[in-house]
């Protein structure tokens, strides 16, 4: 290969950004004194870190501004300002957005990039363009000159930085610990360290340096940052909180603790943070580390006075029916953010002492911790002190865990009364909440220490034998399942260890024993999720057991043999082993069949209980043999011939396991995917016919009262096709034994009148006679005839006691005959008062009813509703059905059905599509402010006495206008300019009179903020509203209009740590509508207006996210 060298180095000459990389990488050169290529400042950042830092790090929680960002650099010459944490940061997130950037664009602008950072380098290199100039150090200088050249990126450090640097995001912890996976680490480890070095790369040099790890600056102010450091966190507008800090730093004045913070935290490297009114350390380990040597006795008394009396404090949530008081008004609590910062550091104390070289004089820093949670009054004695330190009760328990234990261990003894009550459950936002489970997440960090492990879970276990039960998972029993799960341990004991512990624990409290035991055994698609872990402390000798699948079997084989020696006879218990069966390693299947043999073959009365599961479940398998699951060959043979030794004699209960489910485990189920019931109903058939021969109609009876569904015993005993007298003594039969087989007299009754006719019905009904049955027993035996002209006519001849209970009670079935006929039900509905029962009968044919009817039925259904409930469910659907029906119909006038909604208005509450009501607010003015008047009190007149119903009337009336979601002179898309505003104006004259002008204006406003955008220049609003805006020139109607623009983004989600972006789009798409409309300068203002407002909500918004950054 021939290379010209004179083309070469002009080339060279002409390409700096690619001359040096290669004059160090290939020419063993030095590259231009002041410049280096990106290449080059990446190698030289990433390797200060061990392991070396991989450019996802850069990016986390950034990766739109770095996509912003290289769009930038295609958009040419011109200044970039970022600013970061230090400059260094803003290159090297520059050189990661390059790097991730699509490939062919990655190696265009790398060939162009240089990072420069001398002056005489940016002079030397200002004049080439086609370059992209990353300037840092004294290069910054010169950005004027070489941003005329190309794209210029400008770095600033968080001491620099100026309003209009944009600000690199800083990542929550999950996003960095998302990062932290490509460096090698786990997705736990990368979480904790993202915790520990604060999400700040400054950090991170140090907590991972690869070699030199440069001191932080702020040592030089140490003494200044040490109350700050021991605090942790703390929310400056809290009194407590200020006041504990002035404690701390021996002042009387707040000030002298927070000014020099406020200098502190413009470093480039700042040890705290300021977010919102939250003071908190950026990484309180890494401050702990560089401080802990400083603390002397002095310190230590403050703190020790500081930590009791914070967490001592109790308080506890009001009572629903204690008199409200504003929060300014009731007793003052420290924040969260200072029993979170508090606790931390005592946690730093008792784990990370020997990093920090943290001594406590005649004494020993785990002994401080301990001696400060042995000093907290109430701990072994007042639940509510739990409760108050619900949060923080797991660090205090990885801090200081004897002497939580301890305290724990002495509410726990006799009946455990002192403790109790917090597994009293009460509701909060979404869910109920109760105060145990800041208890159990503590006992579960413990257990992760096998010398503490017993202790753990023996509090865990007497915890489980108070507990009450509750609505939310988190329970005690769950705790313990977790930490002894075979397959998923949640302790660093082994697993001997594990069953030394979990065999003391089900002998020791007995009543917790079984259903400890269910939860651990083997179960097909278990799953479980991990318990609480150490944050800091790491138990056992760092060479945790490798779970095997022996160990695996060899636990689940311990649990299988303590159930085997507590499941005596009850069959209950048998039930969960023998359903776990197929799951149990070998040697321990083998023993549960030997104690299956030996209880099988000892009688006693749940002997045939045992054997029918045992039954079902053999049948499972056997019906199911083709799945992974399923038992075979020799386990399964094994089982069967426990079933076939021991099987009853009785046909009865050898066949009543078929009657027990809707569809019962056969051989051949499911193979026929047309019928899947098939297999089932022959089986059934089968059996029927088996009793029947060996006990007549006897065994029928017998067999239904021994089933779980003697409905499906009637139904195959058609299959028989028993003669007129059989069916009629089977019918006998059943009505003597009474309320239990009423499902199957129902089926084996409509058997006998349709088969027989006539004569079948004279002779069920003297059947029923003769036993003297009250009429309602009768009706609702006479329920189970098909729906029809022929039953009711039947009904009748009972009477008319019988009759009336049937038509009051009967479900309405569809009718599906005659116009007449469906009118004959309706009449028998109505006469009883059932308006909704009638309604649905005719759901289906509704248009086969006159407008009167239908009009009548739902106005007489308002009593029946407003007699039991609010319509629900299916009612409103049969209700919505009428109305949607009436609706389409000419000869029905619209102020009646208006009349109508009204009525129903609750129902409609959730209902998308108009009301003929608000068709009609939107073309009569009068209507809409009688609305209006009926919601709100005259502005400067009287006010009459206020009774319930108008109470009532003003709840449903402000319904109304919450649902109103078209605008007068709206109609296929278009507003009629002059109707809009006609009405507007008609509606303020008349509000005007009737002394509710104020309310007028702002629900004219709100009704307005329902219009579309303008089709000509599709922005917001439609110029007809924008005409109504500055003609009325009401500021009342435009904060109504505004506030109701605001609340029609109704409910939304946010990912994680996403801050105010989704409202600052808002914002934006606000001013823009403003900017599109000049020709309207009142409308224009107020879009301006909710802009501002949007941009409030979108700066509280990522205050809020950086505060939830702080935590997580």
């Amino acid at each position: 290969m021939y290379i010209d060298g004179s083309m070469l180095e002009v080339w060279l000459t002409e390409r700096p950004a690619v001359a040096a990389r290669y004059a160090k990488h290939h020419l063993k050169k030095m590259p231009l004194a002041g410049a280096q290529s990106s290449a080059d400042f990446w190698e030289e950042f990433s390797t200060r870190f061990a392991p070396e830092l991989a450019d996802k790090v850069l990016l986390a929680g950034r990766e739109d501004q770095a996509r912003q960002f290289v769009q930038q650099l295609s958009a040419g010459p011109g200044k970039l300002l970022y600013a970061a944490d230090a400059p260094d940061e803003v290159v090297a997130f520059a050189i990661a957005a390059i790097r991730n950037a699509d490939p062919a664009l990655r190696l265009f602008i790398e060939a162009k990039t240089l990072v420069v950072d001398s002056e005489d380098a940016a002079r030397q290199l200002s004049h080439r363009t086609g370059l992209v100039f990353l300037l840092k150090g004294q290069a910054r200088g010169l950005a004027g000159l070489t941003m005329r050249s190309g794209p210029t990126v400008v770095s600033a450090g968080a001491d620099e930085r100026r309003p209009d640097h944009i600000k690199l995001a800083r990542p929550n912890s999950s996003q960095l610990a998302e990062a932290f996976v490509a460096m090698g680490f786990s997705q736990q480890e990368g979480y904790d360290l993202a915790r520990k070095c604060g999400r700040s790369l400054a950090v991170l040099a140090r907590l991972l340096p690869n070699g030199y790890a440069a001191k932080p600056e702020w040592l030089d102010v140490a003494e200044s940052l040490i109350p700050a450091m021991l605090a942790g966190a703390w929310h400056a507008p809290t009194k407590p909180d200020t006041d504990v800090l002035c404690a701390l730093a021996q002042t009387q004045d707040y000030e002298n603790v927070e000014a020099p913070l406020r200098r502190l935290a413009r470093l480039q490297d700042p040890p705290v943070d300021r977010v919102g009114d939250v003071w908190s350390m950026r990484a309180s380990v890494d401050a702990f580390v560089h401080l802990g040597y400083m603390l002397g006795p002095k310190h230590l008394e403050r703190f020790k006075e500081a930590a009791i009396a914070v967490f001592s404090q109790v308080s506890e949530p009001p009572k629903a029916d204690e008199v409200f008081r504003p929060k300014a008004e009731r007793e003052a609590v420290h924040s969260s953010w200072l029993k979170d910062g508090l606790m931390t550091t005592l946690l730093h104390m008792a784990v990370l002492h020997e990093q920090a070289y943290f001594t406590v004089t005649g004494s020993t820093p785990t002994e401080y911790v301990n001696g400060i949670v042995r000093a907290l009054p109430g701990l072994s004695k007042d639940h509510r002190l739990l409760a108050a330190l619900q949060d923080q009760l797991i660090l205090l328990a990885e801090a200081a865990p004897v002497p939580f234990l301890e305290a724990l261990e002495q509410l726990l003894e006799g009946d455990a009364s002192g403790i109790k009550p917090i597994f009293e459950e009460f509701d909060g936002l979404l869910t109920s909440r109760a105060y145990h489970y800041g208890v159990l997440w503590a006992l579960e960090v413990i257990a992760w220490d096998p010398n503490l492990l017993l202790r753990a879970s023996m509090c865990l276990a007497r915890l489980a034998a108070i507990d009450p039960g509750g609505s939310d998972s988190n329970r005690p029993i769950n705790s313990l399942r977790a930490i002894f799960l075979s397959w998923s341990p949640n302790s660093s004991a082994n697993a001997a260890q594990r069953t030394g512990v979990l065999t003391h624990v089900v002998e020791t409290v007995s009543e917790i024993a079984w259903p400890l035991l269910a939860k651990l055994l083997p179960k097909p698609h278990d799953s479980s999720s991990p318990t609480q872990k150490p944050k800091f402390r790491e138990y056992g000798d760092g060479k945790p057991e490798v779970l095997t699948y022996g160990l695996v079997w060899e636990s689940q084989a311990a649990v299988i043999k303590l159930a085997l020696a507590r499941v005596g006879h009850d069959p209950a218990r048998w039930a969960v082993l023998i359903d776990a069966l197929n799951q149990f390693p070998e040697a321990a299947f083998h023993e549960t069949v030997e104690a299956l043999r030996v209880e099988l073959a000892t009688p006693h009365d749940g002997t045939f209980q045992i054997w029918d599961r045992l039954r079902k479940e053999v049948n499972r398998h056997k019906a199911f043999a083709g799945t992974d699951w399923a038992l075979r060959d020799r386990p399964l043979s094994l089982l069967d011939e426990l079933v076939t030794l021991h099987a009853p004699k009785s046909p009865v209960l050898l066949v009543s396991w078929l009657f027990d489910d809707w569809m019962p485990d056969v051989p051949g189920k499911g193979a026929d995917a047309d019928d899947p019931m098939s297999s089932v109903e022959a089986a059934r058939a089968k059996a029927i016919a088996e009793v029947y021969a060996a006990g007549g109609i006897g065994g029928l009876v017998e067999l239904a009262e021994k089933v779980q569904l003697p409905q499906h015993v009637a139904f195959a005993a058609r299959t028989l096709q028993l003669d007129k007298e059989e069916l009629l003594r089977l019918l006998h039969l059943a009505l003597e034994v009474g309320a239990a087989l009423a499902g199957f007299a129902d089926v084996v009754l409509a058997e006998a009148v349709e088969r027989f006719g006539d004569d079948g019905e004279a002779r069920v009904r003297t059947e029923l006679q003769t036993h003297g049955f009250e009429p309602d027993r009768i009706a609702r035996l006479l329920m189970s005839l098909r729906e029809g002209k022929r039953a009711w006519t039947y009904v009748a001849t009972f009477g008319e006691a019988v009759e009336d209970a049937y038509w009051r009670i009967k479900h309405s079935y569809f009718v599906d005959g005659t116009t007449e006929e469906l009118l004959e039900a309706i009449a028998n509905y109505t006469s009883r008062d059932r308006f909704i029962a009638a309604l649905d009968a005719a759901t289906r044919r509704l248009k086969d009813l006159p407008t009167a009817l239908l009009m009548d039925l739902l106005r007489s259904a308002i009593p029946e509703i407003n007699s039991r409930d609010r319509a629900s469910g299916n009612k409103q659907y049969i209700l919505e059905r009428g109305f949607d029906e009436l609706r389409l119909r000419s000869d029905a006038p619209l102020d009646d059905i208006a009349q109508l909604e009204f009525a129903y208005l609750p129902m409609f509450r959730m209902r998308e599509k108009p009301l003929v009501l608000h068709r009609l607010l939107a073309e009569r003015p009068s209507l809409f402010v009688e609305v209006v008047t009926a919601v709100y009190k005259p502005e400067h007149g009287e006010a009459g006495p206020i009774d319930e119903g108008a109470q009532v009337m003003a709840t449903s009336a402000y319904e109304l206008l919450e649902g109103l979601r078209s605008l007068p002179g709206q109609a296929d898309g278009q507003i009629d300019e002059e109707k809009l505003l006609a009405w507007c104006q008609e509606v303020r004259e008349l509000a005007t009179r009737a002394d509710r002008l104020a309310m007028a204006e702002q629900w004219i406003g709100q009704v307005l903020a329902c219009a579309p955008h303008d089709p000509h220049d599709g922005a917001w609003p439609h110029r007809a509203v924008r005409v109504a805006i500055e003609k009325i020139a009401s500021d009342r109607l435009e904060r109504g209009l505004s506030l109701a623009r605001v609340n029609q983004r109704g409910v939304y989600s946010k990912s994680i740590g996403e801050g105010g972006a989704q409202e600052r789009e808002r914002a934006a798409q606000c001013l823009r509508w403003a900017d599109a409309v000049p020709g309207y300068p009142r409308t224009a203002a107020m879009l301006r207006r909710i802009a501002e407002n949007w941009t409030r909500y979108a700066e509280r918004a990522d205050v809020e996210a950086a505060e939830d950054a702080l935590k997580w």
